[in-house]
């Protein structure tokens, strides 16, 4: 993975998108092949289990505090969520690769 890393860097100084496209094909390959799916998955997993301990020991308080109100605050919180990615999530379908980038760098400039 650090040889196809310092490969697509030099791809990228050269400009040459075909290199570029290889080197990150070969670099998911690499990683896919390595134990790095595995780590990943595993705090994907350990994170879900978390949050589904929390529920589950929160929403008894919850339900006798609120009775029939009980899904209230999760409904909240989705409300939330919901609209911090429509504000954070760009839509990208229809848009090039630099007209994708450009948005990115003007929100990172904010």
């Amino acid at each position: 993975m650090f040889v196809m890393s310092v490969l697509m860097t030099v791809a990228f100084i050269v400009d040459v998108s075909a290199l570029s496209i290889v080197f990150t094909a070969l670099y998911v390959i690499a990683f896919g092949v390595t134990l790095g799916p595995l780590v990943a998955s595993s705090l994907c997993i350990g994170m879900n289990w978390l949050c589904n301990l929390i529920v589950g020991v929160a929403y008894p308080y919850i339900s006798d505090a609120l009775d029939d109100y009980a899904y209230v605050p999760f409904v909240v919180l989705l409300a939330i969520f919901f609209l911090l990615a429509l504000k954070l999530v760009s839509e990208t379908s229809g848009k090039s690769a630099e007209e994708i980038l450009a948005e990115y760098d003007s929100r990172r400039e904010k």
